[in-house]
């Protein structure tokens, strides 16, 4: 089996196998990258092309060769939420807005991948994490190409929760003025940094609590130097000091004399635990991911077996050649071992060339652009420029909403998802569909499957909607008029989250779920026209066929009036 650990500035690759049920380092390599990786500052070409360099030094010291390969990642790559979830939404709903709320947190024109986890217990929440695409599809295929099994890739915090699957932990990484630390659980994700100030820890977290007794949860891990200093702040609390190497095994003088014991806390985490089905896998379908652990049972080598039964013909023999017959029967066992390890693994050799193929990646999708519809003569025209983009936008999602729900009502439609200038539609009807699908803009993709019902298929289509110029109107809407207006569509639900400051603009999402399909159409109609500051950002409406009920979950943001400049 084989780590690979990919840093800013370098490639540490580690080989290691199990003999007798403990693990043994038979190869090492730790190799700088041509130039650092900037994730944010360079381009996909640019960061892939590094990889791939650093890869083939790696391949001089390291053969990937029909081996298991797990991969980390740091976690400043990637960008994740934690969101509490009502008891009005459904988990389908909370996924949604978990991803939602990372794209309004963190804006990127990266192709990305969502993973995440639910927690449907006492806590009620969703945990979700994005993921460069970059960092996903071409390294899996790097792997394959060197003749390796990509089975796992994860962040390299996430690792430390294969040592305590059950239990959970914690694990804190000492920085120059407190600690990073990072939670797991079958109960939540959360990660934050924390500093013990006169005898309290103050936590800013970044996903979970910023309560000490709920974030700091399970066994508690410590990564790094422990000096007596650091021993005081966790006075009380049982707290694990981590080894590099503890509980494994190192052939010979393999180690580079540069390599740093920080660096190797994540490999031995990966060696001793059990990533696989614990920890969120990118190499795994994306979406939300579930829990599964079952425990290892320790099973005797087959070789052992060997051994109990040679010594029995001993007996038969002469007293006085047992001296001359102990090197044969030496050099016949392990003539039998090394026999049946290459038998062991001459099928996982061949099933590897069939097994593995390439996944298809989500390209980029472009931003929607805009179509003109008919204008109030009441309103005033206002020149593009001063039109924000992420008005613009709205108008665009509204109106596609409008027009989609309109030109399929003799449809029925089971699910509509639309937002960053795309949508998935699923569709329930004949095998063929007759629907215009391709009148709302152009069909990137289209699956059919076969229901239950033999006279049934569900249809599913993936659209890139057409740029339109839509009208923009000069009024804005408050909080007070928006929460009095959600209540008068009957059964619905609105949810205001924290402000999140962005480039001197004050930007608060809302969440707001309308049920009946004449309450849906008539809240899409009336945000054609009102509120210039807020912004519809995501859409969604779900049709359950078995009691024709209809809900759509609108995703918006309500811009600070202040920051919003408006033609007089």
């Amino acid at each position: 089996m084989i780590h690979l650990a990919i840093s800013d500035s370098h490639l540490l690759c580690a080989q290691w196998s199990v003999k007798d049920g403990r693990s043994i380092l038979t190869s090492f390599s730790n190799k700088p990258l041509p130039r650092p990786l900037n994730v944010h500052g360079n381009s996909k070409s640019e960061i892939i092309s590094v990889l791939n360099a650093g890869l083939h030094l790696v391949r001089e010291d390291i053969s990937f060769e029909g081996d298991k390969v797990y991969v980390t990642i740091p976690d400043h790559y990637c960008d994740s939420v934690l969101v509490p979830i009502d008891s009005e939404l459904t988990e389908n709903d909370g996924w949604a807005f978990a991803k939602w709320t990372i794209d309004q947190r963190w804006s990127s024109e990266d192709s990305c991948q969502y993973y995440g986890r639910s927690f449907l217990g006492d806590s009620q929440s969703i945990f979700a994490i994005r993921v460069p695409n970059l960092f996903i599809e071409p390294i899996k295929l790097a792997i394959q190409e060197l003749g390796g099994d990509a089975v796992w890739m994860g962040t390299e915090s996430s690792t430390f929760f294969g040592l305590y699957p059950e239990l959970g932990c914690t694990v804190f990484l000492p920085s120059s003025n407190g600690y990073r630390y990072y939670q797991y659980s079958q109960s939540s994700f959360q990660n934050g940094s924390a500093r013990y100030i006169k005898n309290q820890w103050k936590l800013h977290p970044v996903v979970g609590s910023n309560s000490d007794k709920k974030a700091f949860i399970g066994n508690l891990l410590y990564a790094g130097k422990f000096s007596e200093k650091r021993k005081t702040n966790f006075k009380g609390r049982r707290i694990k000091q981590l080894t590099a190497f503890a509980g494994m095994a190192v052939e010979g003088e393999i180690l580079p004399k540069n390599v740093k014991e920080d660096d190797l806390y994540v490999l031995t985490a990966i060696v001793t635990g059990q990533t696989e089905g614990v920890a969120i896998n990118f190499f795994s379908r994306s979406g939300l991911q579930k829990y599964h652990y079952e425990k290892l049972e320790a099973v005797p080598p087959k070789p052992k077996k060997v051994e109990k039964k040679k010594p029995k013909p001993k007996k038969k023999k002469i007293r006085k050649d047992r001296e001359l017959l102990k090197p044969t029967l030496y050099i016949f066992f392990f003539m039998v071992i090394g026999l049946m390890l290459t038998f062991d693994q001459k099928p996982e050799l061949f099933d590897f060339i069939h097994k593995f193929k390439l996944t298809e990646s989500s390209g980029i999708v472009d931003k929607p652009t805009l179509e003109k519809a008919p204008v109030n003569q009441e309103k005033v025209a206002v020149p593009e420029e001063t039109v924000p983009s992420y008005l613009i936008e709205s108008q665009n999602l509204i109106s596609i909403a409008s027009q989609t729900l309109a030109l399929l009502k003799m449809h029925r439609i089971t699910s509509l998802s639309i937002g960053s200038g795309q949508m998935d539609i699923e569709l329930i009807g004949d095998k063929i569909m007759d629907a215009p699908i391709d009148s709302l803009g152009d069909v990137v993709n289209y699956s059919l499957k076969q229901m239950s019902i033999d006279s049934l298929f569900k249809h599913g289509y993936l659209v890139k909607y057409r740029k339109k110029d839509l009208p923009v109107i000069h009024s804005t809407i408050a909080f007070s008029d928006l929460e009095s207006w959600v209540p008068s569509f009957g059964s619905s639900f609105i949810k205001i989250l924290d402000p999140i400051e962005r480039e001197n603009q004050s930007q608060t999402p809302i969440i707001i779920k309308i049920n009946g399909k004449d309450n849906i159409r008539n809240i899409l109609l009336k945000l054609t026209s009102w509120g210039r500051n807020l912004a519809l950002e995501k859409f969604v409406f779900v049709s359950e066929t078995e009691n024709l009920s209809h809900s759509a979950i609108f995703y918006m943001s309500l811009f600070s009036p202040k920051h919003i400049e408006l033609q007089e």
